[in-house]
């Protein structure tokens, strides 16, 4: 009986690791974003877990984070949690029975290089004119 109530007990155990996603099953790649954002739901609603408690590590590296009340959470993208592809491991809040991540996609806007600035516009110099005498007699010639 005993035996039997151990096997049943790992098996449940072993399912729900199964289950929990690793870091490296959302493809996140160091240097392409420094950090991204992810979101646990309800799995049978699909609505935000606000207060959710999750702790990604699996041997040195380890990172603490709640889901806000949007149930998102942020997480660094960095080759040392590539390399250790820790488990997420969530404490769901009280009412909330099986959850998922899932990874926020945001649109991102391109970033475009900066537009040349414009030289400043000067005013012409200003043309120096002749005294209004000279003027009226340039244009004139005499023969006597």
């Amino acid at each position: 009986m005993r035996l039997s109530a151990l096997a049943l007990t790992l098996l449940f155990v072993a399912s729900g690791c199964s289950l929990r996603p690793r870091y490296n099953d959302f493809g996140l790649k160091p240097g392409e974003v420094k950090e991204a954002r992810f979101v646990v739901l309800d799995a049978e609603s699909g609505r935000p877990v606000e207060g959710a408690k999750v702790e990604v590590s699996e041997f040195k590296n380890r990172v603490i984070s709640t889901t806000g009340a949007d149930g998102t959470f942020v997480l660094p993208v960095e080759k040392k949690y590539v390399d250790e592809n820790p488990l997420f491991v969530v404490t769901l809040p009280r009412g909330v029975l099986q959850y998922r991540v899932e990874l926020v996609h945001e649109a991102v806007a391109p970033v475009l290089p900066p537009e040349p600035a414009e030289a400043p516009v000067e005013a012409p110099a200003p043309v120096e004119s002749a005294p209004e005498e000279d003027v009226a007699d340039a244009g004139t010639t005499s023969s006597y």
